[in-house]
């Protein structure tokens, strides 16, 4: 280790010894040429302190400057003073001009290594303020994905733990007392523990959903399929959930053939549901609605409750955002359902948007375009 410093510090003084002469011999060229033209010799002084500068900035130490200073000295002294061409001066001028210029040449020098010091600290300085912000973003990064992996394994905990803690309560209720219910008590609990257990099955759906996307391997398989079978498909799901809430049905009478994922796109339209259902009273109503364009389709899932609250609007469709639902019974999520929502249409080649109704409630709207194209705006 010691060999290889010494070869590295041995190399980089011949470097620095080769700059020094370069610019010395250019130095001393050019005020030849200079001479040859009529210039005085106080003025081509002005040329070698320059070249006194760029050897104390080109180079790593004050040691450089100084041997540059002395040999400009010498120099000048042996080409421009008299007698020339030798190292003896006979006018006390001169020994007063190059005192002069010697003590000039070692003050501008030694202010350019410092100042190229400064500069080179200033550039260290900045690449440290650059790490070290690199290294809070590091950090901040670190600590948001391990806030939001708790809040995720939090939540999955909680909607889990719910219900099966009601289908392990209706199921232990149904074995240890089925005997003595009537057959009206057995269904009930039976619809019960259905219910829930649609309920995680959506949920782990989802997960694997978010998963995929994650690492990148969201597939999607297409092929045509008939919207009205999709959006059939997808209320069946929902249909224990649902309740008292009134669903109406809006699309054409004619068949629509969409290129698609349809179970990715039944998801979606799961989703869709189950948030309208989570944000309406139980005498709501919700509303699924598609509409032909000339490039694609247009899916819509409207409903009359409390709509959009404005602090989440814009990030409505990221992840582990979710906002109060109206109904307690309904309230399992964990900020899933929209994101995934998002993915899913997005790798379809389409777009998903979130706005509010003027009549009251929230309106979500995708389009699914037939060859991968986005309609055009309206002017």
């Amino acid at each position: 280790m010691k060999e290889k410093m010494e070869r590295f510090l041995r190399l980089y003084s011949i470097r620095y010894a080769g700059r020094l002469a370069g610019i010395m011999l250019i130095t001393s060229l050019f005020s030849f040429l200079l001479h040859g033209l009529g210039i005085g010799k106080e003025n081509i002084l002005m040329l070698f302190i320059v070249g006194v500068l760029l050897v104390a900035y080109c180079t790593n130490g004050y040691q450089y400057g100084v041997i540059a200073s002395i040999v400009s000295v010498m120099v000048f002294n042996y080409l421009f003073t008299e007698p020339v061409r030798t190292f003896s001066i006979s006018k006390q001028d001169d020994v007063i001009l190059l005192i002069f210029f010697l003590v000039a040449a070692l003050i501008s020098s030694n202010l350019t290594v410092r100042f190229r010091n400064q500069v080179e600290v200033a550039r260290k300085n900045e690449q440290l303020a650059e790490q070290l912000t690199m290294e809070q973003e590091r950090i901040k990064f670190a600590m948001e994905k391990e806030q939001m992996r708790s809040n995720l394994l939090r939540s999955i905990s909680h909607d889990l733990r719910t219900p099966l803690t009601g289908i392990a309560g209706a199921s232990s209720l149904i074995a240890e007392s089925g005997d003595k219910m009537d057959r009206e008590s057995i269904v009930s609990l039976g619809k019960d523990i259905n219910e829930q257990a649609d309920w995680l099955i959506q949920l782990v759906e989802n997960i694997l959903n978010m998963t995929k996307i994650d690492s990148g391997k969201l597939v999607v398989e297409k092929k045509p399929e008939a919207v009205e079978d999709v959006i059939n498909n997808a209320l069946s799901y929902v249909k224990g959930r649902r309740k008292q809430r009134r669903v109406e049905i809006d699309i054409p009478e004619e068949m629509l053939l969409v290129e698609m994922d349809g179970k990715m796109i039944v998801q979606v339209l799961i989703n869709l549901l189950d948030n309208a259902i989570k944000h309406t009273k139980e005498d709501g109503f919700i509303r699924i609605k598609t509409e032909a364009a000339p490039e694609g389709v247009w899916f819509s899932v409207e409903d009359n409750g409390t709509g959009i609250e404005a602090v989440i609007k814009d990030r409505i469709f990221d992840e582990f955002v979710t906002f109060r639902p109206v109904s307690r019974d309904t309230g399992k999520g964990i900020g899933l359902g929209l994101a995934i929502c998002k993915a899913i249409v997005t790798a379809h080649g389409g777009t998903i948007e979130a706005l509010n109704r003027e009549e009251g409630g929230a309106c979500f709207r995708f389009y699914l375009p037939f060859n991968g194209h986005l309609p055009e705006k309206e002017q």
